[in-house]
Parts: C-alpha cells; sequence; structure tokens
C-alpha cells in the first residue's frame, strides 16, 4: 500500500506509517490493544502534532488515563494548547463543527500535525442515533481531507455489532488496522455511494 506515503508519518503503533488525511478504523478486543492504540497520540504528543481525544466519556477517561501512566500529563497538556478533549454532541453536524473548529484553533496555534483518537459513543446518552452516525463516520473521511491531520476510530469487537463494524468501521474507512497490521480497506466506499446504500438499508 501507498509505499510512496507511507514513510510520511509515524502512526504510533507497531512501527507502521501513514499519509496526512487518512481515516483509519483500529479493531481491538484486549486491554493491551487499547493502550497500544494510545501510542498514536504520545508519539505527536513528544514532536510538535495537537492530539484530539473524541469519544464518551467512559473512553476518553480511559485513553487519558493510559496517557497519565507514561508520563504525559493531560490537565498541563490541554492548558498549554497541545491537547484537546471532546465528548459527543446529539446531532453528527454539531460533532462535525465542533471537531472542525478544535483543527482550525490547532492550526492557528502552530501545530504541524492533528491527531484524534476517537471512541464513538454508539447508542450512547446525548449521542446521535446509529444511522446519524454512520453518515457521521463518511464525513470524516472528506473532512480529513481538508486538514493536516490523521484520524484514528476505535472500534471494540467484543461489544459492537457486526452491522455497525460492517457499515461504521469497514464502509467508512479507507485504512484498516487489525491485529495492530495497517491495511488499505477494500470495503471503503465513496461517501455518496456509502450514504445512499445505507439510508436504505439502516432503515429496513
Amino acid at each position: 500500500m501507498h509505499t510512496e506515503i507511507r514513510a510520511a508519518i509515524d502512526l504510533g503503533i507497531n512501527d507502521e506509517r501513514v499519509t496526512v488525511s487518512d481515516h483509519i478504523a483500529y479493531f481491538w478486543e484486549t486491554e493491551e490493544e487499547f493502550t497500544e492504540a494510545v501510542g498514536f497520540l504520545q508519539v505527536g504528543l513528544r514532536g510538535a502534532d495537537h492530539c484530539v481525544v473524541f469519544g464518551h466519556p467512559a473512553a476518553n477517561a480511559k485513553v487519558l488515563a493510559a496517557l497519565q501512566a507514561d508520563g504525559f500529563d493531560a490537565t498541563q497538556l490541554t492548558r498549554k494548547g497541545r491537547l484537546t478533549v471532546l465528548g459527543g454532541k446529539p446531532s453528527g453536524t454539531d460533532m462535525l463543527a465542533e471537531i472542525g473548529a478544535a483543527f482550525q484553533t490547532a492550526i492557528g496555534g502552530g501545530a504541524p500535525l492533528i491527531r484524534l483518537l476517537g471512541n464513538i459513543g454508539w447508542a450512547h446518552k446525548d449521542w446521535p442515533q446509529e444511522l446519524e452516525i454512520l453518515e457521521f463516520e463518511a464525513r470524516v473521511t472528506e473532512v480529513c481531507k481538508n486538514f493536516p491531520c490523521v484520524v484514528v476510530c476505535m472500534y471494540d469487537v467484543r461489544e459492537l455489532s457486526g452491522r455497525i463494524m460492517v457499515h461504521g468501521a469497514y464502509e467508512t474507512h479507507p485504512l484498516t488496522v487489525c491485529g495492530n497490521v495497517l491495511r488499505e480497506n477494500p470495503h471503503y466506499m465513496p461517501i455518496e455511494t456509502f450514504l445512499t446504500r445505507n439510508k436504505k438499508v439502516v432503515s429496513e
């Protein structure tokens, strides 16, 4: 995959490398795999990148705890403008707007790259319904093209349904990490194809 591009950005996971604007689904099953994903943020924080933790409260707390365990002070990093923590909103449009605003602020502060690690609150209170979250995930791929960013979305294979795995992970992310190996995703759908198909499938 992308031989000329893979040397661009250290993903922070298993020596993999990615490129600007990549949107990646990361499948995890063990606590070790969850912690390894936080390496994506750690490598950025050791450099000059701005990092965004986005997700439901329990997942965000878990990510911050993993950072803290490796010596990163989330409170100080937030004060210094190196780290942003975002939760969900009832509207996918509002979530995209808040993420976009956070990205703009980071760029304005001189960040060369933005790293977002996401744990979406599927079926969580104060988050959109499933169809709207699916649309949100599809639109994130397009939004990524407008910013110097890399976005990794974490999928807990123990808890999430096959339906969410197929439509939420495989069909909306051009790249996947499974077993800590990065791969191009042959199941990814262009946004218009995805939105048209899933409005029919999910509503049935």
